[in-house]
């Protein structure tokens, strides 16, 4: 079969499929009638440019748009290079992440103590912030951006 079909089918693979390892993708596709060996798998990867990001169960293959188009430079981070969005309404707070970055996020959250924040619940590319009562978002945002300065170039005052 041609690189090409593998490529796309490789693709496809993860992004349907929750793949931990390039072992578990490689007997996947050996399965699917594909004739290739490990070190080509991994030259593959990079060719697509698969990433892999903590998940629950350690960490997940992904192929993001966010990832691939990314102009700016790579980040240590997993909480600012996840972290994309919040938005506010009442006395609550949606953080959108990308996918699988949503438990770091919200544990860097959590583990920052913020006062402003009663706590999190975080999804696949979510999290959700209860605010205590009385506190304003631009409190919120200042004592975010206090306790996680990373994101300073993706949070805004309001």
């Amino acid at each position: 079969m041609k690189k090409e079909e593998r490529l796309n089918v490789i693709k496809q693979i993860i992004l349907s499929q929750k793949i931990s390892s390039q072992e578990e993708l490689l007997t996947i596709l050996l399965n699917q009638g594909f004739e290739l060996t490990q070190a080509t798998l991994s030259r593959d990867l990079k060719h697509l440019k698969v990433g892999r990001i903590p998940s629950e169960s350690g960490s997940t293959y992904v192929i993001s748009n966010d990832f691939i188009n990314s102009t700016s430079e790579p980040s240590h981070s997993p909480v600012e290079m996840g972290f994309k969005t919040i938005e506010f309404s009442g006395n609550m707070a949606v953080i959108k992440t990308l996918p699988a970055y949503s438990h770091a996020v919200a544990d860097a959250l959590d583990k920052a103590d913020i006062q402003e924040i009663l706590g999190t619940v975080a999804g696949n590319d979510t999290v959700f912030l209860v605010l205590k009562d009385g506190v304003t978002r631009n409190q919120v945002v200042s004592a975010i951006l206090y306790e996680l300065p990373e994101l300073k170039s993706k949070i805004n005052l309001i």
